[in-house]
């Protein structure tokens, strides 16, 4: 995620910096304790976070990690090789590479969940229409969906 930082703000409230990355006050909190997230520069007034634009591109970064499924233990990885540039590229790669196949098995299984629901679906209709036949058809294709989802748990 390349931004320009020249053109930033030179720093951030924490309501913007939610709104900008979709995180909850909490969660950039919680980022911040466990110590995901630099500690957070704050207003010498009011005492409340100022964000810089690094650390708006590194929780931008976050975000869009977390919406992978990326565990905690992996973001802060992620972080720690960045700091070795492109000598840690080859654990990088692994590491996305690990992330990008979990999410594809996921998606398979989401995809296999959404074939059963379009079979009950199936199965439904044919019984509103009175179609016995094809509603025994699809619940016995949908029966056997749902032996092949209850085997993934």
């Amino acid at each position: 995620m390349s931004r320009d930082i020249e053109n930033m703000p030179l720093y951030f409230t924490l309501q913007e910096v939610v709104q900008r990355s979709g995180l909850s006050e909490h969660t950039l909190r919680y980022y911040e304790r466990i110590g995901l997230l630099d500690r957070v520069n704050r207003d010498s007034s009011s005492n409340h976070r100022r964000y810089t634009a690094e650390d708006v591109q590194n929780i931008e970064a976050l975000a869009c990690l977390r919406a992978t499924g990326m565990s905690i233990d992996d973001m802060r990885k992620y972080f720690a090789l960045l700091k070795d540039g492109k000598a840690a590229a080859d654990q990088q790669l692994a590491l996305f590479e690990a992330q990008k196949k979990a999410l594809e098995q996921e998606m398979a299984q989401k995809q296999e969940h959404l074939r059963y629901l379009e079979h009950k679906v199936a199965f439904w209709k044919a019984v509103q229409r009175g179609d016995d036949a094809r509603a025994q058809e699809i619940g016995k294709i949908a029966t056997g969906l749902a032996k092949q989802i209850i085997k993934e748990k």
